[in-house]
């Protein structure tokens, strides 16, 4: 199975890819995770919507029709981790690329939103990028370790 992850935003810097490294190293062999980081769009001469609509052009640029696309927005559908991991489950047994989208500063434009599959929403708290990129990895090793009946999540 392969999932991407694009990200707007910033580089992974050292803490951050010593992390995703940790899990990934962690993870099924046959699990592979890439990274598609692009350039925030931040700019005092542009407006939010402006700001948007750029780096929605830049994500949808990635990903094409065919392609199962998941956003991570405050507006999502929330889920414990064993939803998320029965639809990790679910992508792996159907042999779905899984595409998941971490949108800029200012979130993800309403054509990234409406082009996705599903939309889900990791908290109503706001997390730095930097950060939710490390969660995301955490929960994608923690849906297998509660398929395979580790211990790791309790």
């Amino acid at each position: 199975m392969k999932i991407k992850i694009i990200n707007v935003g910033n580089k992974l810097n050292k803490w951050e890819s010593d992390g995703i490294g940790y899990y990934q190293k962690q993870l099924p062999k046959n699990i592979k995770i890439s990274f598609i980081n692009l350039k925030g769009q931040q700019n005092p001469n542009l407006s939010k919507k402006e700001i948007l609509q750029k780096e929605g052009k830049q994500v949808l640029s990635k990903i094409s029709r065919s392609d199962f696309v998941i956003s991570w927005d405050s507006t999502g559908k929330q889920l414990d981790s064993y939803e998320f991991s029965n639809f990790i489950l679910d992508s792996t047994q159907s042999k779905k690329e899984i595409f998941f989208i971490i949108g800029g500063s200012h979130g993800l434009s309403m054509e990234v939103l409406n082009r996705s599959n599903q939309v889900f929403s990791a908290s109503l708290l706001t997390f730095p990028h930097r950060l939710f990129r490390l969660i995301l990895m955490e929960q994608i090793y923690r849906a297998f370790a509660i398929m395979q009946n580790k211990p790791y999540h309790k």
